[in-house]
């Protein structure tokens, strides 16, 4: 009984902190137009609170990530902006991280054992997938750009996924992406659309680079049946 409650007040928390972010002035602070207004103030506010200001913005990034907030790509470009592609990409890589795995964590805890008793018959081979190859699996879901990073935290908590398996499978799923944004945020002040920055071409590799390792997989399997 503990449990069910708590589940339903975590449920009714980030409905909560949801509702607060879209109904309220908030989330006018976190539109293109706003941050490129304040880039200067931003930059200032960093060179005299250097560890204030890493801190306050991780954590903001965090809740974002853990939210599914859609404004985690701006986050992205302002970081490349204040703290250069290395720092930023480093701090971008692990509050991306961290955040999806607070949300891989939370939607387990909600929903993992509802689906995986309501669906039991059904999910046996999916199962038995992601416990032998899982890591091929969360690898291309987060790259592979038609599939939301919000989507794949769900979808793969409904599985049988080790938390260290989906953590740093993610950051390296997910660091390709971080650098081309993070590295676009130089030119932060003259974007004029998130779509400016990832070519159809760089999502096309992006694509490729995720999909090889289930095609070399599957093709060993033939291989292997052949003999």
């Amino acid at each position: 009984m503990l449990f069910k409650n708590l589940r339903y007040i975590i449920f009714f928390f980030i409905l909560i902190l949801i509702s607060i972010l879209f109904f309220s002035d908030l989330k006018n602070f976190f539109t293109l137009g706003y941050v490129q207004e304040n880039l200067i103030n931003y930059r200032l506010f960093y060179e005299e609170n250097i560890f204030s200001f890493i801190l306050i913005f991780s954590l903001i990034y965090i809740i974002s990530s853990a939210l599914s907030f859609p404004f985690a790509t701006l986050l992205s470009l302002l970081s490349g902006y204040i703290f250069g592609l290395s720092l930023g990409t480093l701090i971008v890589s692990l509050c991306s991280t961290i955040g999806a795995s607070i949300a891989f964590l939370t939607s387990k805890f909600l929903f993992y054992d509802y689906i995986q008793k309501r669906y039991k018959k059904q999910l046996v081979t999916i199962n038995n997938e992601f416990i032998n190859e899982g890591i091929f699996y969360i690898f291309a879901l987060r790259l592979v750009p038609i599939f939301p990073f919000f989507v794949v935290n769900i979808v793969t908590s409904l599985l049988p996924i080790k938390l260290s398996t989906f953590f740093w499978v993610s950051m390296v799923g997910m660091f390709p992406a971080t650098l081309v944004y993070v590295n676009a945020g130089n030119e932060l002040s003259k974007i004029n659309s998130f779509s400016d920055i990832l070519s159809f071409q760089v999502l096309i590799s992006f694509s490729l680079i995720g999909i090889l390792p289930l095609t070399i997989k599957f093709l060993l399997k033939k291989i292997r049946r052949k003999k």
